[in-house]
């Protein structure tokens, strides 16, 4: 095994791996997306005509935080499970075949934003600041699959947190425009441990921008969208291999793109009095155009359809989202410019934890008032079906996973009530 191909395994290890996203996956690719969101994470993450929360404003189409009045702090989080599991019956790096599950342990995802209303300041709209993970990974194969095997010294985390400044404002009755600024923050450690190559925990911030449009069609129905760029991370030093010959060391720098993404949505409120909203979204991200995922991802489509039913104090939601499956089957024989056997790609594509899930469904509960007249808690829950894919000839990956969360959110002001309801 030469220098130059420890340093595409290590370099491809990670980027096959960020597929599995902070909260492991629960995302497409490696976005979340708004799906761990207080009232979104019921909806199937569906935000962008007319979020129900705060985080599901200010993370997504930041012309919605204009919906929003008085002051409103939301926080909240969720608890991510996930085990994928890789079979491998080819002859790559030993002479016979094996399966392994990973064993990381699961993940909690935060959601914490603060919305207010320049309205008092003669303003027609709102600005709001939040901080949530974007993206991340996990998994651990170390010891679990034959000894002289890559995958046996594979264990790879990477997060991505965000902080984010949105604003919002009401250009006609109908009508608002919004702008986002996004300051990331990646930490990652590259997954190969042992004598030729290895890794340490290196961080590095990227800034993203995100414009978005809301249009209120009529009194019933509202459409929403917008464009958020790339996210560009640089870890430098990230990789350290030797020479087997000569003993040399050096190490790489490793560089990690988080996708353009486009997306747009239409929410009606007109059935049972109002008391019904129905919201559907649809994004197309750009991982064509990703460094390190434009080798092993292609363009894919997500769309998401959420319910949500108001009873008094009470609130019931239902959520189902399908997208394309991202895995790009037909992978070259390079990546980021080195040279990689197929088979080799294919091998970690199966291994790094594949974005093989297409169907999610979720669920969840809201209640106004809870315990104080200005408080709400959302609770909710969601699953990812059990998927499974072919890469190549000899790798094959399965997935399944679910996850639990709440959120508390605090009304001052003139608001006593969700967007939807003319807080």
């Amino acid at each position: 095994m030469n220098h130059r191909f420890i340093l595409v395994a290590v370099v491809l290890g990670l980027a096959l791996v960020a597929q599995n996203q902070f909260a492991r996956g629960q995302g497409y690719g490696s976005d979340t997306q708004n799906l761990l969101t207080p009232a979104g994470g019921g909806m199937a993450g569906v935000s962008v005509a007319r979020p129900q929360d705060v985080a599901g404003a200010i993370f997504g189409n930041p012309a919605t935080v204009s919906q929003f009045q008085g002051t409103q702090f939301s926080m909240g989080g969720a608890w991510v499970e996930g085990y994928p599991t890789v079979n491998y019956d080819g002859s790559l790096d030993i002479l016979h075949s094996y399966s392994a599950t990973s064993r990381t342990q699961g993940f909690a995802g935060s959601e914490i934003g603060l919305i207010q209303d320049l309205r008092p300041l003669g303003l027609p709209g709102g600005f709001g600041m939040g901080l949530a993970g974007l993206s991340g990974l996990g998994d651990e194969y170390r010891g679990l699959a034959p000894s002289g095997s890559l995958l046996n010294n594979m264990s790879n985390e990477y997060m991505v947190l965000g902080i984010n400044m949105a604003a919002g404002f009401e250009v006609t009755d109908r009508l608002s425009v919004g702008a986002a600024l996004t300051l990331g923050t990646g930490f990652e450690q590259l997954g190969f441990i042992g004598p030729l190559a290895g890794s340490a925990m290196v961080h590095d911030y990227a800034l993203r921008g995100t414009v978005g449009f809301d249009y209120e069609l009529d009194s019933c129905n509202t459409v929403g969208l917008y464009y958020q760029s790339k996210m560009g991370f640089d870890f430098s030093n990230a990789a350290r291999f030797t020479n087997p010959i000569t003993g040399t060391t050096t190490y790489q720098d490793v560089r990690i793109d988080q996708p353009q993404t486009i997306g747009i949505g239409i929410a009606n409120r007109s059935l049972m009095d109002g008391d019904l909203l129905i919201a559907a979204d649809a994004y197309y991200k750009l991982w064509e155009d990703a460094a390190l995922w434009q080798d092993v991802f292609v363009n894919q489509w997500a769309f998401a359809l959420g319910t949500q039913l108001t009873r008094g104090q009470m609130k019931y939601r239902l959520g189902y989202s399908y997208n394309s499956n991202p895995i790009n089957h037909n992978v070259g024989n390079s990546l980021d410019g080195f040279p990689v056997a197929q088979e080799q790609i294919q091998l970690f594509q199966a291994a790094a934890v594949p974005a093989v899930n297409q169907q999610r469904l979720t669920a969840g509960i809201g209640r106004q008032g809870f315990l104080f007249p200005n408080v709400d808690l959302d609770l909710f829950a969601g699953g990812l079906f059990r998927g499974q894919d072919n890469f190549g000839s000899h790798a094959q990956a399965s997935l399944a996973m679910y996850y639990i969360g709440m959120g508390m959110t605090w009304r001052f002001g003139d608001c006593a009530k969700p967007a939807d309801e003319g807080q």
